[in-house]
């Protein structure tokens, strides 16, 4: 049993949000040196663009791809697949977060100083597994020194790196970075800092079930019908796809 299943040209975790949780752990006390990709459906339509093939090979060469999201689980459930669950990134981190008795040893990496440090005081009591942070400049990823960033976070102890940026630029961050680091585990996490601290708040339960949470954070105006129009047309297309390949038995979940 494969534990993958492909959307387009990407191909996304066979996962839950449990399973999630003691893979990442696992991986992390036993020293592997590796990044992880929180996806969701904007993140795999980028990827399975024209022009962005290394995006693409990135996810695919990934340690693990969460469905975050639940077009990607719709997705999943095309192929026959029951078992896949929406693997949220701000809620994998919390957890990791506050398990002290995981083993796991966090460096917190990417928005701003004010934040970094509101997530220092709010889990001094109850995390002492935070064992760095660190603010890098708002910059083009050439221009970053990941020699001197991975040598700060190397010294922490940690064995999770949890990167809050945009994605894609979070995730070939990371994979600039692991070059110079020594049995790290990298997760790009996007706003997680913020939605821990309670600055962003998670949309309501019908919302994540009809796959929207993204209107929930932002008004629809003109820009944002047209992009939930494409986004729909492409997640047809992927549908289509699926179903096709397994009605001509070409492929079970690859």
């Amino acid at each position: 049993m494969t534990d993958k299943y492909r959307i387009g040209k990407v191909f996304i975790s066979r996962t839950t949000p449990d399973d999630a949780l003691s893979r990442i752990r696992q991986a992390a006390v036993e020293g592997r040196n590796d990044y992880i990709c929180i996806s969701n459906v904007r993140t795999v339509a980028y990827a399975n663009r024209k022009g962005n093939e290394a995006y693409r090979d990135l996810m695919n060469n990934a340690f693990m791809c969460t469905p975050d999201g639940m077009p990607l689980v719709w997705m999943a459930r095309l192929w026959g697949l029951k078992d896949v669950q929406r693997t949220v990134g701000p809620d994998l981190f919390v957890k990791m977060i506050e398990d002290d008795a995981s083993g796991c040893r966090h460096f917190l990496l990417g928005d701003t100083d004010e934040t970094l440090s509101a997530m220092e005081q709010k889990y001094s009591g109850t995390a002492k597994n935070i064992v760095g942070k660190f603010s890098p400049p708002f910059c083009d990823l050439e221009d970053y020194d990941y020699k001197s960033i991975a040598s700060m976070i190397n010294s922490s102890g940690a064995n999770v790196v949890w990167i809050s940026m945009r994605a894609p630029k979070q995730d070939f961050f990371a994979v600039r970075l692991l070059p110079y680091l020594d049995k790290k585990l990298c997760i790009g996490v996007g706003a997680a800092f913020r939605f821990s601290l309670g600055t962003i708040k998670h949309p309501p339960k019908i919302f994540k079930k009809l796959g929207l949470t993204g209107l929930f954070w932002r008004k629809l105006n003109l820009r944002q019908f047209w992009w939930y129009v494409e986004h729909l047309l492409i997640l047809t297309a992927w549908g289509c796809n699926i179903l096709i390949a397994r009605f001509l038995k070409k492929e079970s979940y690859k």
